[in-house]
């Protein structure tokens, strides 16, 4: 069992090490449009790689969750950012998927 740790160690690893080295010669042969390539290569963006890379590859998936948390704390403005006008629409949808319910659990239960 602890041979098939290192195993996975390694493969992860060198899963990690592989991936990085395409994305930084892509980079260098300036192959993606410079949009795309700004957020491909944006470095808040690495731990979240990684940590899905561990989440596939490794043995131990806390390793994977704790790199994917700290990319999404990399993240944080950005989320809100995206998310700020969702928060407009949740109460109205929720009051109404309440009212639903409500309203359909009442006719079943008669």
């Amino acid at each position: 069992m602890f041979m098939a740790n290192k195993k996975n160690d390694k493969l992860a690893w060198g899963i990690s090490l592989l991936a990085f080295g395409c994305l930084f010669l892509i980079k260098q042969l300036h192959i993606l449009p410079d949009g795309i390539a700004s957020v491909i290569f944006d470095t808040k963006n690495y731990p979240l790689l990684m940590g899905i890379i561990f989440l596939l590859f490794h043995s131990y998936k806390s390793v994977g969750y704790v790199l994917i948390a700290v990319g999404l704390l990399f993240r944080i403005s950005d989320i809100i950012r995206i998310t700020q006008h969702v928060s407009d629409y949740i109460w109205p949808i929720l009051l109404m998927i309440s009212g639903l319910i409500l309203i359909f659990g009442f006719k079943k239960g008669k």
